[in-house]
């Protein structure tokens, strides 16, 4: 009588058991979540990159726009007063801006993503005043703006040879909400050859 070969594992281990099958649950969960964050954050980054992008693409091309405009009517174009626009009241460009693909921060007040910033102080009537004596470290002041090797506090608005200038664009991204600034300094000066 022939026996029959024995078998390579017990009859009570052909299968996965309750807790090797559970346990391999587990590590397929945590591969799927581990894979889903990090397509998800990914995808944020791109988001987060390509509004980045937008605001620096923006900015740039404000500034050539404002490089290809004549110097000395610059600062009347891009104040807040429109009263003084170069070409009729309302006519200029003025502060704010909108850019394409960025939305607007809840609460944004001006209804605009873009503000240009100039070294301005308000006077008694609330109009801008270009003044050289103004504490705004962040445009460098106070500086000689009008070229006279001094610092006073008349309004430098008509005869300034230099033009600090900051563009901020504040949007509501994916991320929640995303700020970008940039400067500038916009000069009338001239090199001489000899």
């Amino acid at each position: 009588m022939r026996m029959p070969p024995p078998l390579s594992r017990p009859l009570h281990r052909r299968g996965m058991t309750l807790v090797e099958v559970m346990v391999a649950i587990v590590i397929l969960t945590v591969s799927v979540y581990m894979l889903t964050s990090t397509v998800t954050a990914a995808i944020g980054h791109s988001n987060a990159t390509r509004e980045r992008g937008l605001a620096v693409d923006a900015t740039m091309n404000l500034f050539e726009r404002m490089r290809a405009e004549s110097f000395e009517e610059l600062y009347a174009r891009y104040n807040s007063d429109p009263n003084d626009d170069p070409d009729g009241a309302g006519t200029a460009p003025g502060k704010y801006f909108n850019v394409e693909g960025l939305d607007l921060q809840e609460g944004d007040l001006d209804g605009f993503v873009g503000e240009v910033l100039l070294p301005v102080v308000e006077t008694k009537q609330g109009l801008p005043a270009l003044r050289e004596n103004s504490d705004l470290p962040e445009f460098g002041l106070p500086r000689d703006l009008n070229g006279d090797l001094m610092i006073d506090g008349r309004n430098h608005a008509e005869d300034y040879i230099i033009l600090p200038v900051k563009v901020r664009i504040a949007w509501k991204g994916g991320t929640g909400n995303r700020t970008f600034e940039m400067s500038t300094m916009f000069s009338a000066i001239e090199k001489v050859d000899p």
